[in-house]
């Protein structure tokens, strides 16, 4: 009788068995340490979590022998400071003719500020060589600005109210920058 094993699929294996650049890009989707250690113990992860956050001596950080930090580290707040400061919609101040294209009038404010996309993608995946900040959700917002045209033949500016559209970014993602496998 012949017997033949079949490698085991990725996603059968627990995650500690997992090779590591594939644990890593799985690690980085979870927002908080809570729902981390439930993927890796989902069995034991309340007690994984006690023992996390319980301190013991020998394996103490400098900063907590020093005292800089309080008794619980707060990795949630850390990864949500990541977030906050990573590739996420931020105001950005547009000049107005730059913006619409129109060198033949003046608006005024000169500037206005929109939501773009900005910020690094440090953690981005491991099989991209190099990741940009990208919009994924852009909507057009109209803004009331003064306009001031030079009158053809006529001195003076012809002055009036008007609806600008500007876009701006409502979500932001790290996508890799072409189409390279790393």
């Amino acid at each position: 009788l012949q017997h033949h094993t079949e490698a085991p699929s990725p996603s059968s294996l627990p995650p500690s068995a997992l090779p590591l650049d594939v644990l890593n890009n799985a690690v980085a989707g979870f927002s908080t340490v809570e729902e981390l250690i439930r993927y890796l113990e989902p069995d034991r992860w309340q007690l994984d979590l006690e023992d996390l956050y319980r301190p013991t001596w020998q394996l103490l950080g400098k900063a907590y022998i020093h005292g800089r930090k309080s008794r619980v580290v707060d990795l949630n707040l850390l990864k949500e400071e990541v977030r906050l400061y990573s590739c996420t919609p931020r105001n950005f101040s547009v000049s107005l003719r730059e913006e619409l294209k129109r060198t033949d009038t003046i608006f005024w404010p000169l500037c206005l500020l929109v939501k773009r996309c900005g910020g690094n993608c440090a953690c981005c995946h491991q099989s991209c060589n190099e990741c940009q900040c990208v919009p994924t959700k852009v909507t057009k917002k109209y803004h009331e600005v003064l306009q001031l045209k030079p009158r053809i033949g006529v001195r003076g500016l012809h002055k009036s109210l008007t609806d600008v559209p500007l876009e701006h970014h409502e979500e932001c993602d790290c996508v890799c920058k072409g189409n390279t496998e790393g």
